[in-house]
C-alpha cells in the first residue's frame, strides 16, 4: 500500500525539505498483516546490509520529487531502497536534494489499493526511474501469483520472469519469494534465507545457549581431569 498525492504547487529549482509534511496520518499498512510484513521485510533487509554505509533502506516515508511539469509531488512506498547515499536518518526523502530516485520499491498491495499500485504508482515509479518495482499480495486477493516484479527497460516496466518461483532483484542481489502469505528474501549467491528480527533473536538465543553449554562442559571436564590427577597422586 502506498500514498500518492496530486501535484500540489509549482516549485522552481531545489526546494527546502524543512517544512514539508512528513505524514498523512494514515496507518503504515492496510491490515495488521501488512504492517507485520513491512516490519519483517525492513528488519531483514536492514540487517543484511548493516555493514554497508552507502545504502538507504526505509519504509512508509514520503518521497518528494518534481514531476514533468515542475510541480512538487510525493509518494510513500511501503519499502524503498537507494544505493550510493548515506544511511543517515531522514524525515522525508527528496529526490532532487539526494540526486537520485529510489532504485527498488516494494508495495504490499491489496484489493483496495490495486488500481493505484498497478496503474498510477507503476507509471510514477517508471517515470522516476525506479529500476525495480515489486508487488506482493499477502491475502491473494487479486494477484496470481501473489508476488510479481517489474524491471525498468528504456523507461518502461517489463514483467519479470520467475526462476524456481523466485524473482531476482539485481539491485540488491537478492531473490524474493512468496511463501504462503509471507514474503521472504534469499541471498542470490549463497542461497541463504534472510532472517526476520524474531528469527535472528531465536538464533542468537540458541547460540548463547550452545556457548553456555560448551563452557559448562569444559568446566566439568577440567574438574574431572583434576579429580583424576589427584587420585593418581
Amino acid at each position: 500500500m502506498s500514498t500518492a498525492i496530486k501535484p500540489s504547487r509549482r516549485v522552481s529549482g531545489l526546494y527546502s525539505v524543512d517544512h514539508l509534511p512528513e505524514s498523512d496520518g494514515k496507518p503504515m499498512g492496510e491490515t495488521p498483516k501488512h504492517v507485520m510484513l513491512i516490519i519483517d521485510a525492513l528488519n531483514a533487509l536492514q540487517n543484511h546490509f548493516r555493514g554497508d554505509p552507502r545504502i538507504y533502506i526505509i519504509g512508509n516515508v514520503f518521497v518528494y520529487f518534481l514531476n514533468e511539469l515542475g510541480t512538487l509531488n510525493r509518494v510513500a512506498p511501503d519499502i524503498f531502497v537507494v544505493r550510493g547515499v548515506s544511511r543517515e536518518e531522514r524525515r522525508v526523502y527528496a529526490v532532487e536534494k539526494e540526486g537520485k530516485a529510489p532504485e527498488f520499491v516494494i508495495e504490499f498491495t491489496s484489493k483496495k489499493t490495486k488500481k493505484t499500485d498497478l496503474n498510477k504508482n507503476r507509471e510514477m515509479y517508471a517515470w522516476l526511474g525506479v529500476k525495480e518495482y515489486f508487488l506482493f499480495d499477502p491475502f491473494g486477493e487479486y494477484l496470481e501469483p501473489r508476488l510479481i516484479g517489474f524491471k525498468l527497460l528504456r523507461g518502461k516496466y517489463e514483467r519479470m520472469a520467475p526462476r524456481h518461483s523466485r524473482l531476482l532483484s539485481k539491485v540488491l542481489d537478492l531473490e524474493l519469494a512468496a511463501e504462503g502469505d509471507d514474503l521472504r528474501f534469499y541471498d542470490a549467491r549463497s542461497g541463504e534465507r534472510l532472517l526476520t528480527h524474531i528469527e535472528s533473536e531465536v538464533v542468537r538465543e540458541q547460540e548463547t545457549a550452545a556457548r553456555r553449554a560448551a563452557e559448562a562442559e569444559n568446566v566439568r571436564l577440567r574438574e574431572e581431569l583434576e579429580r583424576l590427577q589427584k587420585g593418581r597422586s
